[in-house]
Parts: structure tokens; sequence; C-alpha cells
């Protein structure tokens, strides 16, 4: 490995730790029910867990200057490892209180991580196709990696049943070997680095409010796209009826196509206008929230999930790549971690939503995405046609 670029062995970190994430995250919830949770339960859970990274970003967002990045990760890392590693153990203890108390740390690891990977990797380099690049490497393993699961669970081998806790077991081993990857990575910022001003970082912010209005749009965003899917696997298989294997593979299948249509829409299939653009990220999805709203159909709020899984990935360069890449680099982090904040606290109420409607009718489930999607969709156009007028 030591004759691999930085680049690669970032992209080789961003894959082994994806394929971590792809192996266990998508089956959580599953691995919390068998353990005696009940929807509303892990909703609460993520929910929570989402708080606590917020925190825990702040204080590494203090603690670790940018040139440290890559130590602080390294150490999230085996926070990571631990912390999974006890999940493993206690599986089916029937500790509620030790496993929601882990867990709370485990999901609030793991999303610091995968905060983290974008500013390492804009040290080499940031734009448009990096961005798209990093999300669709981080996609596609996610992606494998539940396939892969998806076609060993409940199969026997060596009469030993391939469980939920297998998942958490075989995401611990790719864990490690991401971090034995990141290890790898040469440090080229040598000596003592500058520790985070909170001043400037504030009188920036201040210089361009415009920043603001994009950290509100971001919060809606998340909040939107939560209270729809924010358990996803047990969306399909309660709400809609599909078993579990139908579920995995509908999820993976989805996945996919999203994945395909972010690189072709970001090299041939965007509008130069991107008010078109967001009509076809965002318009379309309100307007089939509102038909699933008038009525009531299982059968619309199932072509919904489609649209919102397909539509996941394309078209983010309107909004978050353009402002993550529009910052100065030694605000990067900072933009980023902003970033991750609001969309983990848009995510935590939009994912209690989810557990608070989860047992309701359709027109209740899809209701919060309705409400919250109409403010998101006014404000994003008051954004883009402010973002242009702005110098950075």
């Amino acid at each position: 490995m030591k004759n691999l670029s930085k680049q690669k062995l970032l992209y080789l970190f961003l894959i082994l730790f994806s394929l971590s994430v792809g192996i266990f995250s998508n089956y959580r919830e599953m691995w919390l029910q068998t353990n005696g949770l009940t929807p509303a339960s892990i909703s609460r859970i993520v929910c929570f867990a989402n708080i606590i990274t917020v925190l825990i970003f702040i204080f590494f967002t203090i603690k670790v200057s940018y040139k440290k990045l890559k130590v602080g990760v390294s150490f999230a890392l085996i926070l990571k490892l631990i912390t999974s590693s006890l999940l493993y153990i206690i599986n089916g203890s029937g500790n509620l209180f030790l496993i929601k108390f882990i867990m709370f740390f485990d999901i609030a690891f793991n999303e610091l991580i995968l905060s983290s990977i974008y500013p390492l990797m804009m040290s080499i380099h940031k734009d448009n196709e990096v961005y798209t690049k990093k999300k669709s490497y981080e996609e596609i393993s996610n992606d494998v990696g539940f396939l892969l699961v998806s076609l060993l669970i409940g199969k026997y081998f060596f009469k030993h049943l391939f469980s939920y806790n297998s998942c958490l077991l075989l995401s611990i081993c790719f864990i490690f070997l991401a971090l034995m990857v990141l290890l790898e990575v040469t440090d080229d910022n040598k000596g003592n680095s500058n520790s985070f001003d909170i001043k400037r970082a504030i009188k920036y912010l201040n210089e361009h409010k415009i920043i603001y209005l994009f950290l509100l749009v971001n919060f809606l965003s998340s909040v939107t796209w939560k209270s729809v899917v924010g358990m996803p696997i047990l969306s399909l298989t309660t709400n809609l009826g599909f078993s579990l294997q139908k579920a995995s593979f509908i999820f993976l299948f989805l996945g996919i196509i999203s994945n395909i249509l972010a690189i072709l829409v970001v090299k041939h299939l965007h509008f130069k206008n991107n008010h078109l653009n967001m009509v076809f990220k965002y318009g379309i999805r309100i307007i089939l929230y509102l038909l699933t709203f008038i009525t009531n159909n299982k059968v619309l709020l199932g072509v919904t999930f489609i649209y919102l899984f397909v539509l996941e990935m394309p078209f983010d360069f309107i909004i978050e790549g353009y402002f993550i890449n529009k910052v100065k680099s030694e605000y990067s982090f900072l933009m980023t971690t902003l970033k991750y904040i609001t969309s983990l606290l848009g995510q935590a109420l939009g994912i209690y939503l989810c557990g608070f409607v989860f047992n309701k009718s359709t027109r209740i489930i899809i209701l919060p995405a309705l409400i919250f999607s109409s403010i998101h969709y006014l404000l994003t156009t008051v954004l883009l046609n402010k973002r242009d007028k702005v110098s950075y």
C-alpha cells in the first residue's frame, strides 16, 4: 500500500468504511427490533444519537484542527470499533438500557467519520466532480455491502445462522481494515497547527449570511427526507408489506440506479438553469406527497418511496456541492461540519416524526413530509436566486 497515492488510499479508506456501513447500518433497525425495541423506540434512539453526534461534532471541530484531521478520524475509528464490538457482545442480553446507551455513541462515531472524509479529500482537490465521486463511491460501496449481507442473511454456514449480529461482526472487520488503510495515509502537514478560531469563523459566517440560509435549507431537506424514509427497511416491510428479502433488494436496486444517475447527471443530464434541476430533485416530490395525502393510497406511497430513493443522489451539486466547494479552504472543515450538524438535527426531527406516524394511515404518514417539503422548496428558490450574487 505504500506505493499508492494519498488520493487512492483515501478512496480505498472510503470504500472499506462505506462497506462496513452498508453491511450493518441498513439492518441496524432490524437488529434493534430483535433485541426487543419497537419502531417508535428505534426512531427515538436514532434521534438522540444524532443529537449526541452534533455535540461530538462541535467538540471535534473546536479541538481537532484541519491539519490534525487524520489523527482525529483515526481516533474516532478506534472508538467506533470499541462500541460496535460491545454491541456484538451484548446482543440478546436483554439489557435494553446498555444497548441504547452504546448504540447512541456507535451511530455518533459512524456519522462523525463519514462527515470527515470529504474534508480529508479536499486537502488534495475539491470541485463538484470530486464531491459527486466521493458520494458515489460511498453509496456504491454501501450498496455492495448491503447486497453481500442480503444474500447471506438467514442462511446457515457451518451450522451457524448468518444473523443480524453476524452483519455487525462482518462490519467490524471492515472498520478494522479501513483503520489500517487510513494509518497508511501520509500526513503532509508538519509541526503544530493552529487551534480553531471561533471568532474568525463567526466573523466569516456573518460576512456571508447566505450560508445561514443554506444551513436552514439543508436542515429542512433532512427533515423532509427522514420523515418518510427514516427507517427504510421497516417501512418497506411493515407499511408496504414486502418480505425482508424483497425489501432489501428493492432498497439496493434503487440505490444503484440513484448512483448511476448521479454520475450521469453531473456530467451530461443537468440543465443550465438550476431551477429546472430543482423541479426534478424536489418539485416532483411535493406533487407525489400531495397526491398520496389526497388519495390516502399505499400504491402512491410506494411510488413516492421509489422516486425518493432514485433521486436521492442526483442534483446534489445544486446546493450542497456548490456551497461546500465555494467557501475558503480554511473554512472547508467548518462548512462540512455545519452541513452535517444541520443534516443530523434535521434527521433527528425527521426520524422522530417517522416513528411517531409509523403505524398511522398513509395520509398521516406523508403529512410531515408534505408540510416541510413545501417550506423547503420555497426557501431553496430564494437561496438559488441569491447565491450567484454573493462573492466569496
